[in-house]
């Protein structure tokens, strides 16, 4: 159970709670939490450059506000998507 200021998160079957401000942007994200965030930016970027793309400077800061902790992954999922061509 969660209090108003708490949601529940679910990784790879794992359960953590992450503290909510009233503005719904994250609080401090543990290292480990962060380290995953990077190694999914980075895994996103390669994927990415593979494709014979690059990444926009917006896209490089959007991965940073997610690493650290700024937005969550649906909120840099629903970004991202807007900053693609048509």
């Amino acid at each position: 159970m969660t209090s108003e200021n708490q949601e529940p998160s679910q990784h790879h079957g794992s359960t953590e709670t992450r503290h909510i401000d009233e503005q719904g942007k994250e609080h401090q994200l543990s290292g480990a939490e962060q380290n995953k965030r990077k190694e999914a930016v980075a895994y996103a970027a390669a994927s990415i450059g593979l494709s014979g793309l690059k990444i926009t400077e917006s896209m490089r800061l959007l991965g940073e506000r997610y690493i650290d902790g700024d937005i969550g992954l649906e909120e840099f999922v629903a970004l991202s998507q807007q900053q693609l061509p048509l």
